[in-house]
């Protein structure tokens, strides 16, 4: 209709209408734009939100499944550094340097001889991160990164992520030792689950030098884990407070 009008005030060279009806044409897409992208805002507002309240969720899973890994993962520690000094008569060391620099070893409590639980289990149980991302995956896939409006934030994540997947990779390669340390413990007649006292079994691993060898491998990769694990859960609390000011 309206263009009918302005293409009727052409032909009779009203100007005046003519510049009336283009300016109601343009405020009209104006309008219109302006209403679109309030709408869009609006959405990706929504959106915003939804995925800073998962990710929060996600991270604090994350936390929780750290602070298990850090408890099982001292308790190895433990119960393997016990069992080293044991079967060495020479205490472990404190730290020692490498081509990489100084490595301090992560502090564990003594291990009690006398502990009702199996030291074989202690040593043969390995928890890994599997790592909460429902939010962080579906955003990627919805390509919806960029509605996330505090840019720093979204270099927080991806960094945070990128962390996850590091710690996860060397988790493939701690398998690979504990493997080797579960290998060499058959091939010496010893199972976890035997009901062998933890001097007992010292005392196998003193005349194991093969078995000596990958459960001294096995307590280094153990070492580097938890302090993985400790670090991580330290950038996680920082990530989970900066979504909280983000998303109270």
């Amino acid at each position: 209709m309206i263009f009918r009008r302005f293409a009727g005030s052409l032909r009779r060279q009203d100007w005046t209408a003519v510049v009336v009806e283009l300016v109601v044409v343009v405020l009209g897409v104006f309008i219109g734009l302006q209403a679109s992208n309030w709408n869009q805002a609006r959405t990706d507002r929504s959106h915003e939100t939804v995925y800073l309240a998962g990710l929060a969720k996600d991270v604090r899973s994350d936390i929780a499944d750290i602070d298990e890994i850090i408890r099982v993962s001292t308790l190895r520690m433990s119960a393997m550094g016990y069992l080293i000094e044991q079967a060495t008569g020479v205490p472990l060391p404190f730290g020692f340097d490498s081509a990489r620099g100084r490595i301090e070893i992560e502090p564990s409590p003594p291990y009690a001889a006398n502990d009702p639980n199996t030291i074989g289990v202690a040593m043969f149980i390995l928890t890994t991160l599997d790592g909460n991302r429902l939010a962080y995956n579906t955003m990627i896939s919805n390509g919806d990164i960029g509605i996330m409006r505090d840019d720093a934030l979204v270099r927080e994540m991806q960094a945070y992520y990128s962390r996850v997947d590091k710690v996860r990779t060397f988790e493939a390669a701690m398998e690979i030792s504990r493997v080797k340390l579960v290998d060499a413990q058959q091939q010496a007649g010893l199972s976890p689950v035997d009901a062998m006292s933890a001097t007992q079994i010292a005392k196998a691993f003193a005349h194991g030098p093969a078995l000596l060898a990958a459960a001294k491998n096995y307590w280094l990769y153990t070492n580097r884990h938890l302090k993985l694990m400790k670090d991580l859960r330290a950038t996680a609390q920082r990530f989970v407070a900066d979504i909280d000011k983000e998303h109270p």
